[in-house]
């Protein structure tokens, strides 16, 4: 899947919070095959959002299923493909009805 795509998707058909949103983007930008490996206070340094807010909204990402934490390697996230291609056709079908 095309990660531009997916970024444009993440931010524009609101499924997800503006604090979701950014972890989200954060994780697919750095993502290899899908693993994103990355520290809450790494999240906290690159993106202006509060510890409380980063760690609910990982939480919350976690239950929607559109992440989980891989118990077999430390701070590793595996994203949830279908999710995300959910995420592409909903972007998709919006887009294409507004042209």
């Amino acid at each position: 899947m095309q990660k531009d795509l997916l970024l444009k998707a993440i931010s524009n058909i609101g499924l997800y919070t503006h604090s979701e949103s950014a972890i989200l983007k954060k994780m697919i930008e750095i993502s290899i095959n899908n693993i994103a490996v990355i520290q809450a206070k790494d999240l906290k340094s690159q993106i202006p959002l509060s510890h409380t807010a980063i760690y609910s909204s990982l939480k919350t990402l976690q239950l929607k299923g559109v992440i989980t934490k891989l118990q077999s390697q430390p701070h590793s996230y595996e994203l949830n493909q279908e999710k995300l291609e959910y995420a592409v056709n909903l972007y998709k079908n919006v887009h294409s009805k507004k042209s």
